[in-house]
């Protein structure tokens, strides 16, 4: 866990819905011990995007992928021919909203850590206690140099 006193604040915004919040306490055990209150943005747009992927698939299990569309045709004096002619399908546009999300949730997940392969990457970088080359050993393998 981050120790300089910048941890991250583990209590979700109040703006998000419940589906945010609830994203928010369920990520913050996984990743909060890494990070800081600067990375609180990149949470809250992970949090947010989730709850809108959430949001639209919701939509499209309600109104559907597409709906049809409907036009009113009328003479040129007014007259109604046919009150409902079926013009097409139109594409729900939580559907738009939907794949939007889930890129992004994949973009900020990728940068928060939570994708295997950027769990990998982390897992290569050096840590605190490993030790610190200088540039002496890179250049000659520390002996020292007499000029």
């Amino acid at each position: 866990m981050a120790t300089n006193g910048n941890e991250i604040n583990q209590t979700p915004p109040k703006y998000l819905k419940a589906t945010g919040r609830s994203m928010w306490t369920r990520l913050m055990p996984l990743i909060g011990g890494q990070l800081e209150e600067s990375d609180r943005a990149l949470v809250e747009s992970y949090c947010f995007n989730y709850q809108l992927m959430r949001e639209a698939y919701e939509d499209i299990k309600d109104n559907g992928i597409q709906y049809p569309l409907y036009k009113i045709v009328m003479t040129s004096r007014g007259d109604i021919v046919n009150p409902k002619h079926f013009e097409g399908l139109k594409a729900n546009p939580a559907t738009k909203t939907l794949s939007d999300a889930t890129a992004k949730l994949n973009m900020l997940g990728q940068q928060l850590g939570l994708s295997p392969q950027s769990r990998a990457e982390l897992a290569k970088l050096p840590k605190a206690s490993d030790k610190q080359e200088t540039m002496a050993d890179l250049l000659n393998g520390g002996d020292s140099i007499d000029f």
